[in-house]
């Protein structure tokens, strides 16, 4: 890419409230035709690489969630529309343990959001929302668990008290159940 690129030193990865939660700016290069935005290089460094790529459209008022994985990482880049992602840390050994925040995402401003394994996370779409969901691992519907969206105990402030749920994410457990599901898999698994 040329023209307008933005440096990797001018591209500054923002540290969140909850430890290994990042989010990274994306350069976009425009010109006559158009624009383009590289969304993804190793050189980066910010966590596994994804080994599956989809491809999501959410209708307004949608919330997906609230799912943690124990051994997946994920990977967050809206390119249309303006979502909110509400995080609560699971993981009881580390240093923010039950800790939740939000954080703003829309397509007129790239940035990829790299979830960790061990921090449940959901998605509100304010307006019509796409966006590219990487998995550092294959999806196989097991290492996933959830919790109901408006548990005090999440401590994530939505925007909607009364979002858009599939039926299966409407009758979640509350946030302990999910601690204990966490915990009683092994949780988070040592990287060492």
């Amino acid at each position: 890419m040329g023209g307008d690129l933005v440096t990797d030193a001018e591209l500054k990865v923002k540290p969140a409230a909850i430890a290994g939660v990042r989010m990274r700016a994306l350069a976009t290069a425009r010109d006559l035709r158009g624009s383009l935005c590289e969304i993804h290089r190793d050189s980066w460094d910010l966590a596994t690489r994804p080994g599956q790529w989809d491809f999501i459209h959410t209708r307004a008022k949608v919330l997906r969630g609230v799912h943690g994985h124990r051994l997946r990482t994920d990977y967050i880049v809206v390119v249309g529309g303006r979502a909110t992602i509400g995080l609560a840390d699971l993981r009881r050994t580390g240093p923010c343990f039950r800790r939740g925040m939000t954080l703003e995402s829309d397509g007129e401003t790239p940035q990829v959001l790299i979830i960790p394994p061990g921090v449940a996370h959901g998605i509100y779409a304010h307006e019509a929302v796409t966006y590219l969901y990487g998995l550092s691992s294959y999806y196989d519907g097991i290492d996933q668990a959830g919790c109901r969206f408006d548990d005090p105990a999440l401590d994530i402030d939505w925007p909607s008290p009364d979002p858009i749920l599939l039926p299966r994410d409407a009758v979640l457990p509350d946030f302990e159940t999910l601690l204990r599901q966490f915990e009683a898999a092994g949780g988070v698994p040592s990287r060492s």
